[in-house]
């Protein structure tokens, strides 16, 4: 990643992080799309890559809302943590999937670009991460 300004502070980093995270769960892509910096990068650490960019954002956010969020039984947030260049959010999730439960814990650092989210900073086992990304998944690039 690169240096850029940040024009928020933590307070409103974590509002940010906070109303991503709402308009997220209630399935609202437009309204998650307008916390989005131009060109987001999604980081995926634990398999060393990555997507990036608003059209690759907006389909992967289509499957999530029609494919992963169907699937959740459950989530707790374990902790959340806010400094002056991003927020994080540690989760347990269950899902169902054609009657299979899974738990998954995600951390997800949702890092800030000027006064828009600059995308994500995802921590998940590579299960958890090719059911949240489906056919995005197939696309991601090396770090």
């Amino acid at each position: 990643m690169s240096k850029v300004s940040i024009t928020l502070t933590p307070s409103e980093i974590y509002k940010l992080g906070s109303h991503h995270a709402e308009r997220e769960a209630a399935g609202d892509l437009e309204a998650v799309m307008e916390t989005l910096s131009g060109d987001p990068v999604y980081y995926y650490p634990t398999l060393n890559k990555r997507f990036r960019g608003r059209d690759r954002s907006r389909r992967f956010y289509e499957y999530f809302f029609a494919h992963f969020s169907p699937a959740i039984q459950d989530v707790t947030l374990v902790r959340e943590w806010v400094n002056d260049t991003s927020v994080a959010q540690e989760y347990d999730i269950t899902l169902s999937f054609s009657g299979i439960v899974e738990s998954h814990r995600v951390l997800g650092v949702l890092f800030v670009e000027g006064d828009k989210l600059g995308g994500e900073i995802v921590y998940a086992s590579e299960a958890a991460i090719r059911r949240m990304l489906g056919p995005v998944f197939n696309e991601l690039e090396d770090c």
